[in-house]
């Protein structure tokens, strides 16, 4: 008689195996130098606000809620932004919220290895943000890059490559400069925000001398392990956003993450029948044009638009942000129907106030209590 072997699959083994039964682009493997996704979902760099962190550190139930991420099945995980100087940004370090948390001390590296040991244990890859606090576009109190001397520039630099070298010893994966949303590397780069006359400013050269210096500086000590990734917002139309994407990898940029920037918002005709945001189609407008790997995000939602998208070749990688935070495991949850879209939409966010706060977490608890 025929012996018939009989699989068990554990609940994750199964949502595994389903996913790729029906996937074969958003979950395909990719490989930038030696480091190798094992999907191409990206979980977006977002504020965890109200978790606290104190003088730069940040706090236990902030790494906690990092930590419960890694083993989700995300290719890619992406912190929010730390700040590279602990003079960033004072008034959110001396309230205590996340969004003051730094990587710009020796006491920052252990927690930063913990989540980056425990994303590897898990087959996950981690990035860490980095960004200068205290700028912002579109804000009427933010401070003015126009203002900043040539030598406060240098020393700038010298804080993004010193906090990326934090990063490399803290065993990421690499580290993504925030050139997006009106921040201070976008406001350097736009033409919109930089009038400096010094060699920081004038054409797209000038305005990205900043971003070359700091990529030169990383690359003294980044190995084939270690990836130089950009979150670049777009500029004032198409034509200006391929140039400066094409700049950006001239620099030596390794990964390129496109979302909005200066003006805070663009204003075109998308195609009558496109699905997506117009963020997402200024990222796979620009992909076609470099030879580096692109995220798009905003706005995406499900596994199932996001493989539409690296089916056809509009992005390498689908990023993600309030899918997570309304559900850390949007991707196995996902592996039931890939149409899953957790995030209720709320008129108003509760994240920008107290991610615990979130609606569609505390219903979703409440279940699993009841269950």
């Amino acid at each position: 008689m025929e012996r018939h072997r009989i699989i068990i699959m554990m609940p994750r083994e199964m949502a595994r195996f389903r996913r790729e039964s029906y996937m074969s682009n958003l979950f395909s493997s990719y490989q930038i130098k030696s480091v190798k996704f094992k999907n191409r979902i990206v979980m977006a760099p977002m504020v965890r606000f109200g978790f606290p962190c104190r003088d730069g550190i940040m706090g236990d139930e902030l790494i906690r809620e990092y930590l419960g991420y890694c083993d989700q099945e995300i290719g890619l995980l992406i912190s929010q932004s730390l700040s590279i100087s602990p003079s960033d940004d004072p008034r959110a370090r001396s309230a205590g919220t996340s969004g003051g948390a730094g990587a710009y001390s020796e006491r920052h590296i252990p927690y930063l290895r913990l989540i980056a040991d425990r994303c590897h244990m898990c087959g996950s890859r981690f990035f860490v943000q980095l960004g200068k606090g205290g700028y912002d576009f579109s804000a009427s109190g933010s401070k003015d890059v126009n203002a900043l001397t040539t030598a406060d520039l240098e020393q700038i630099r010298d804080d993004f490559i010193h906090a990326a070298y934090l990063c490399f010893c803290a065993g990421a994966d690499g580290v993504e400069l925030h050139g997006a949303h009106g921040f201070f590397l976008n406001m350097m780069a736009s033409s919109g925000a930089n009038r400096r006359s010094d060699k920081y400013g004038g054409d797209l050269y000038g305005r990205m001398r900043l971003v070359r210096e700091i990529a030169d500086g990383i690359r003294k000590f980044a190995n084939d392990d270690f990836i130089l990734s950009y979150r670049m917002g777009w500029t004032h139309s198409p034509e200006e956003d391929i140039a400066a994407a094409q700049a950006l990898e001239n620099i030596g940029i390794e990964m390129l993450h496109v979302s909005h920037g200066i003006p805070e918002t663009r204003f075109f005709h998308l195609p009558v029948d496109y699905a997506y945001s117009s963020i997402v189609y200024a990222g796979s407008s620009i992909r076609p044009h470099v030879h580096i790997p692109v995220i798009t995000v905003w706005g995406i939602d499900t596994l199932a638009r996001g493989d539409v998208l690296v089916r056809d070749a509009l992005c390498d990688f689908a990023a993600y942000g309030r899918a997570f935070l309304a559900d850390p495991s949007f991707v196995l949850r996902s592996a039931e129907n890939m149409n899953y879209r957790p995030c209720l939409g709320c008129k108003s966010c509760r994240w920008f106030i107290d991610g615990r706060k979130c609606p569609a977490r505390i219903m979703r608890k409440k279940r699993e209590n009841a269950g």
